[in-house]
């Protein structure tokens, strides 16, 4: 019976949207589909028509262009639209233009530590905003660097506000917070709390053209190269960001539910790393106590291809093309709760938050003090195990990787020259090690 409902949705109300597998969808239809089984997720998404998130027990979100609502309908199945939210609800919530006021508050609040920038414009023109947080906040460190990022949909806004919140607590303590302080002298922070402001402002999932900003990211499983072209304009200004910079952890914030979800999201092997992934994300949802008690996940944390695909996301692009491994927190059932609620959302997620950008002191690196070199690096680790980690780029003459602890054994391969350089560099959780585990090479 499930099985023929899918195969009718395909067949029915998405013959007439048949779009090529790897266009856009443009977002005209925001469903919650209620009580049907995830058994038909994995055909749905394959069908390229319609966008599937955030399955549970109880139902899962319906994306498409028109004629969807329609047939379902037509079958009595039971859904709900998402974009009938109570104005009252958005009512309470910032304007693009006073989240900026905001950050730039924080900046003027403690300037040798913040910094403000825009790394592009989206479709409408706002700025895509981004603070920096260092303690030599004008200088290009070599130090770890650490990013979020939040709401790339749009109407996922708890993210965003919780982002703000933590911006404005650094901005506050720094100095004054022994905990904050150490991160912040030690660690190149990154955070941008809105890659959609468009979404937000329409109060949709969608940027402005309505697409699916988590589905317009280079796929590992279909894309052989990372590139601009066909990305919509608030990606492609991500993608040339990561593109300057060396970041080794990150995550993005959603909502719709309350989970820590780990890679890969567009296969179901498992990743390279999937242990330390795993160990990472239970450093997030251990300490936020909704999401370490969940009833629907484990411990608070799911694997994205078993929980259901995603193409083109985030996570799966950021860590095959950058060697920056992400993950993705999904922290409140509702995506536009009630403004009121949004300080205790941040209490709830506020030591998670913290907990884990530390984890990026969790690695090893080296520099080179000549600029513009770039090779590769082979990581063996000795102990506790012997295992062949990998062969990774590097270049800026600098790399840095976030690994589980124990021994390893870097061999690094200048591109201009037949010369190997070796050098043995242990992990420790448990160290933060001044400016990062570097080491110093001639």
């Amino acid at each position: 019976m499930k099985s023929q409902f899918a195969k009718s949705l395909l067949a029915v109300a998405l013959g007439a949207l048949a779009v090529p597998a790897l266009a856009a969808i443009q977002i005209k239809e925001e469903l919650y589909v209620v009580g049907q089984s995830p058994e038909v997720i994995k055909e749905l998404v394959d069908a390229g028509t319609v966008e599937v998130d955030h399955v549970t027990s109880e139902g899962f979100e319906l994306y498409s262009g028109t004629g969807v609502k329609q047939y379902l309908d037509s079958k009595n199945i039971v859904y709900f639209d998402m974009q009938e939210v109570s104005e009252k609800v958005f009512a309470d919530y910032p304007t693009h233009a006073e989240i900026t006021r905001k950050l730039v508050a924080a900046q003027a609040k403690n300037p040798r530590v913040m910094k403000l920038f825009s790394i592009g414009k989206s479709i409408k023109g706002k700025d895509l905003l981004v603070m920096k947080i260092s303690d030599n906040v004008e200088a290009d460190e070599i130090e770890p660097e650490f990013k979020y990022i939040s709401s790339m949909h749009g109407d996922e806004i708890t993210g965003r506000e919780m982002t703000v919140a933590m911006i404005e607590e650094i901005a506050e303590k720094y100095g004054k917070d022994r905990a904050i302080t150490d991160l912040v002298n030690n660690t190149e922070i990154f955070i941008m709390p809105s890659m959609n402001p468009d979404g937000s402002e329409l109060r949709q999932r969608g940027n402005a053209r309505g697409v699916d900003l988590n589905r317009n990211f280079p796929d590992i499983t279909r894309d052989r190269e990372s590139t601009l072209a066909g990305r919509e304009i608030e990606n492609q200004a991500v993608m040339k960001f990561q593109g300057t910079r060396q970041f080794a952890l990150s995550a993005n914030f959603h909502g719709g539910t309350i989970v820590a979800n780990y890679p890969w999201d567009s296969k179901y092997d498992l990743h390279p790393l999937n242990d330390f992934i795993i160990d990472l994300s239970l450093t997030y949802a251990d300490l936020n106590p909704e999401m370490s008690r969940s009833r629907e996940f484990e411990r608070g944390i799911t694997n994205g291809a078993a929980w259901y695909v995603v193409r083109g996301g985030m996570q799966d692009w950021s860590y095959l093309w950058h060697n920056d491994l992400q993950i993705t927190l999904e922290v409140s059932h509702d995506k536009w709760p009630n403004y009121a609620d949004i300080p205790g959302f941040y209490r709830s997620n506020r030591n998670s938050m913290f907990n884990y950008m530390l984890q990026v002191h969790r690695g090893a690196g080296f520099v080179f003090p000549r600029p513009g070199l770039k090779g590769t690096v082979n990581i063996k680790q000795v102990s506790p195990a012997s295992k062949d980690m990998g062969t990774y780029a590097f270049n800026e003459s600098q790399f840095y990787k976030v690994l589980p602890d124990g021994d390893y054994v870097y061999t690094i391969q200048e591109r201009s020259t037949s010369t190997k350089q070796q050098i043995n560099v242990r992990v420790d959780r448990n160290t933060l090690h001044p400016n990062g585990n570097y080491v110093r090479l001639n």
